[in-house]
Formats: C-alpha cells, sequence, structure tokens
C-alpha cells in the first residue's frame, strides 16, 4: 500500500514538473544598448525600451535624402503596399539607413521594381516577421530576417524581435 501511494506521487511530481516545464515562456532580453533614433512610416510600435526614440515620418523623406539622422527606418504593416510602389525600390536598396520591413516575410517587393507587394508577402509561421535590409559595400546589400519566437505572434514575441532588431542596428 505505502508503495503504491510512493508511485503515484512519483508519478504526479514528474507529471507536474513536465507540465510546468512546457508552459514556461523563456525571459526575453530587452535592448539595452545606446540611444537609438529610428524613423517609423505608420505608427510606432509600443515597445519596452526607454532609450529608443520613434519619430514618425512620411514617405516624402523617402523622396529626399532617406538618412535625416536615423539610426534606422521601420516601415509598419500599414504601409507596405505603398513601400513596394516602384519609386522606392531604389531608395531601399541604396540608402546607408537600414530599413525594416515589419510583418513582411521578404525584402523582394521593397527591393526589385516590378514586384509588388501582396498577400503572399505577409508573414505567416516559419518565415521572417520582419526584414530589413542593410547596404554593404560595391552597392550591394544584405537581407536580414528576423522571426518570432515559437511562430507565434504575441505581443512579447514582438517585442523581443524588436530588441534583436534594435541590437543590430546598434552593431551597424
Amino acid at each position: 500500500m505505502m508503495r503504491k501511494m510512493f508511485i503515484k506521487f512519483n508519478l504526479i511530481g514528474i507529471l507536474f514538473v513536465t507540465l510546468s516545464a512546457c508552459s514556461q515562456t523563456p525571459d526575453f532580453e530587452s535592448y539595452d544598448g545606446s540611444e537609438l533614433n529610428i524613423g517609423v512610416i505608420g505608427e510606432a510600435p509600443a515597445v519596452n525600451e526607454e532609450q529608443v526614440y520613434f519619430d514618425e515620418i512620411s514617405f516624402d523623406v523617402l523622396n529626399g535624402e532617406i538618412d535625416h539622422g536615423y539610426d534606422a527606418i521601420f516601415v509598419m504593416p500599414e504601409n507596405l503596399k505603398k513601400a513596394s510602389e516602384i519609386q522606392y525600390a531604389d531608395i531601399f536598396s541604396t540608402t546607408e539607413t537600414p530599413v525594416f520591413f515589419i510583418s513582411a516575410k521578404s525584402h523582394i517587393p521593397f527591393t526589385i521594381a516590378e514586384t509588388t507587394y501582396s498577400d503572399q508577402w505577409q508573414w505567416s509561421p516559419g518565415n521572417s516577421y520582419s526584414v530589413g535590409v542593410v547596404k554593404q559595400e560595391n552597392d550591394l546589400f544584405r537581407s536580414i530576417g528576423y522571426g518570432l519566437y515559437n511562430e507565434k505572434e504575441t505581443k512579447e514575441n514582438i517585442n523581443e524581435m524588436y530588441s534583436r532588431i534594435f541590437e543590430k542596428v546598434e552593431d551597424i
């Protein structure tokens, strides 16, 4: 009888530990680097970092010199279709300022003039949630994709993705 109770308590304990380990979310680290000034085409995201400043800008800024002291430019989901218009492709692929397309799985509709943004380019699990383009030497650029933890679109996972983007911007 004692042995059966002992086995039951052990099984319940193992089950409890196993189930509680599966439901935990990791502790995401916020960006703790230097101050960043991000130009945002669209509504600025709500993030945890107090040293990151957002300046909501319009597409008119892109028609001039986009390097207005911004560490990066974010194009938010509500403006992705307009950002894929032909007149912006050269700007996005040649600017010195890194540009990040939030909720887009590829840079292609924004850097290749013949391609426009449509539903097929929206984020879906298994793809990058946001993609950035960074100018390299010899007029080439590099594309950087950022996924979401466990492919889940939650506020915490999106904030963690922004923190990784901020770290990359600081490194550039």
